[in-house]
């Protein structure tokens, strides 16, 4: 179990005909060649739950949560993580 540091970029993507609304939630390690994934998310709660499973705090979650259902795309910084917790919620290739 070796411990990542990184940052959780979170996009929100606009619906088009084929796809519906989401989030895409993606794991950028600050150093090293690791195989990311993204994790697409369906809705708010969703992304919370989603926050909440890769441990960050339930503020935290709705807080950043929020944020990026206002648009765009946002960066949490610092997260430091056990590359077995980031595997089993699908941001690292297994």
């Amino acid at each position: 179990m070796a411990k990542l540091i990184g940052n959780i970029r979170i996009t929100g993507v606009a619906g088009s005909e084929g796809t519906p609304p989401h989030f895409e939630v993606v794991f950028v390690p600050y150093s090293g060649r690791l195989e990311t994934q993204t994790v697409s998310v369906n809705s708010y709660d969703d992304l919370v739950a989603f926050l909440i499973e890769i441990r960050i705090s339930e503020d935290e979650a709705a807080r950043w949560a929020g944020r990026v259902r206002s648009g765009g795309v946002i960066l949490i910084p610092n997260i430091e993580r056990n590359d077995s917790l980031l595997r089993e919620n699908g941001l690292l290739a297994g």
